[in-house]
């Protein structure tokens, strides 16, 4: 069994996100790619994100139509600072996994700072690290070079930038699912 991993905020998930995922699965020949929400990540913790509830139901929203993604709720569960390798250790306990078998999917932009996360050694012996470009991003680390490099579309969409236009009344339309969109806007998300 092949399993991707492929954690975030996703305060919104949008399009960009559900993209690489695609890719992803479809040239990794997993069989389940997991989305791995983070209940706080240790990048963000002097900001403000939304409840873990509205996150989990946006995802639920994007993906549910689609056997090939799952959503893993460790993290959340867990609660506290969400470390990447506390996760893949969860997926190797409960699934019989070899280093082969699981990818640990990460934009270019994450892979820069790679050396800054917790125990990236440990990581790097846990899974494959497939590293999704990003629009402006280098994907290179010195120190961790044996990573796979997944090509997708460049696409410039951030959650940051959605949640801005958002907070500014502008249009988010087609930067994320319809539904996810209209969930926003029933539950007066990101407008501060």
């Amino acid at each position: 069994m092949k399993l991707g991993i492929y954690g975030g905020t996703f305060d919104p998930i949008h399009i960009a996100h559900l993209i690489i995922a695609e890719y992803a699965h479809s040239e990794l020949l997993l069989d389940t790619l997991y989305f791995v929400p983070s209940y706080i990540p240790p990048h963000k913790l002097s900001k403000t994100i939304s409840s873990h509830f509205h996150r989990l139901d946006m995802l639920q929203l994007a993906i549910g139509n689609n056997p090939k993604f799952s959503i893993c709720d460790f993290e959340l569960k867990k609660q506290g600072t969400s470390f990447t390798v506390d996760t893949l250790r969860y997926f190797y306990k409960n699934n019989n996994l070899a280093k082969k078998d699981l990818f640990l999917i990460i934009g270019a932009d994450n892979l820069a700072d790679f050396h800054l996360w917790k125990d990236p050694d440990g990581i790097v012996n846990l899974a494959q690290i497939v590293v999704a470009r990003r629009p402006a991003s280098p994907a290179a680390n010195e120190k961790y070079t044996d990573v796979l490099t997944l090509e997708t579309p460049l696409l410039d969409i951030s959650a940051s930038e959605i949640r801005k236009r958002i907070r500014e009344g502008k249009s988010v339309r087609y930067m994320l699912p319809r539904n996810v969109e209209v969930y926003i806007k029933k539950h007066g998300l990101y407008r501060e």
